[in-house]
């Protein structure tokens, strides 16, 4: 059987390097590429593929708003595994090009963001021009006759006949990012005792929206006090209702099947105005080759053999 994985596209992003951490190199796997983040939604939400894989977070920049705007709003999938990947950016353009002639450089606004040191000191009077992604912004620039640099990856160089004049440009040497993979809700989800009794790592995602009165959040965040549950993220957006209406993202440590953190969310959804789970799933480990990238468990679906 073929499965397949949407991903934020062209060929030779981050999301694409993302999918093939997820499907490790799998040849039973066909990869999507969508033009935008919803598109990858999209493409699980209406069956045209098995899974996707978005960017959720970054290390430097935060979290990617419209990742969470198109969970809590728009499509009611479930996060069933994540990869946290190291971000390289390069300067990338047209072979002959060189850093003085530079007029603009185009990339994905989080990818411009990431390396803003750089690009202040280096080329501060030159245009930066937003693109849908960094494979994107390098097949523009390959497509032009002008002297246009990207910031991208160098397999998008290498894919796009562009020269890398700068390596490692981002201004962390720790950046990273997460990504989570996407399926169709599944109610059916389960766990065997052994993997409830703590052997294997589990996160659990969720998001809520609160009653207007006084302690409402520290009541709400007291819950996992009160069952010894380690929240790791906690995020807030417009609830885009009024101002002031918030809705928070929360990650905690542990299956939404253990009995602890079944007994705190039974607790949390009689304090809250309204609960959404958005799935339990593995917890990315690190784990680094000779290569320096990195794999680790990614998720728990039979389909990517882990």
């Amino acid at each position: 059987m073929k499965w397949t994985m949407s991903y934020l596209g062209p060929a030779a992003t981050f999301c694409e390097e993302a999918a093939r951490v997820a499907v490790r190199a799998n040849g039973s796997w066909q990869l999507i590429p969508c033009s935008c983040i919803d598109g990858v939604f999209a493409a699980v939400q209406h069956g045209q593929a098995d899974y996707g894989i978005v960017p959720v977070e970054n290390s430097c920049e935060g979290s990617v708003n419209l990742t969470l705007d198109l969970l809590a709003y728009k499509y009611p999938l479930e996060i069933v595994g994540e990869v946290i990947l190291p971000v390289r950016h390069n300067l990338l353009a047209y072979p002959g090009v060189k850093l003085e002639n530079i007029v603009q450089v185009l990339s994905h606004p989080q990818a411009l963001a990431q390396c803003r040191q750089y690009l202040s000191k280096h080329l501060g009077e030159v245009d930066l021009v937003t693109m849908s992604s960094t494979a994107e912004a390098a097949h523009r620039v390959a497509a032009s006759d002008l002297p246009w640099a990207a910031i991208g990856t160098a397999a998008a160089a290498r894919a796009y006949g562009l020269s890398v004049l700068q390596q490692e440009i981002q201004d962390r040497g720790d950046n990273e990012t997460r990504f989570i993979i996407l399926s169709q809700a599944n109610e059916d989800r389960s766990l065997s005792d052994s993997e409830t009794e703590g052997k294997l790592d589990y996160k659990t995602s969720l998001v809520i929206s609160l009653s207007d009165q006084p302690g409402a959040l520290f009541k709400a965040l007291e819950q996992f006090y009160l069952y010894e549950i380690n929240m790791s993220k906690i995020e807030s957006r417009p609830a885009k209702t009024r101002i002031g209406n918030y809705l928070f993202f929360i990650d905690i440590q542990g299956h939404q099947m253990e009995p602890r953190i079944s007994k705190a969310l039974r607790s949390l959804r009689s304090i809250v105005a309204d609960l959404r789970l958005l799935g339990s799933y593995r917890t990315y480990h690190e784990v680094k080759n000779r290569s320096e990238s990195r794999i680790g468990a990614v998720c728990d679906s039979p389909a990517l053999g882990l």
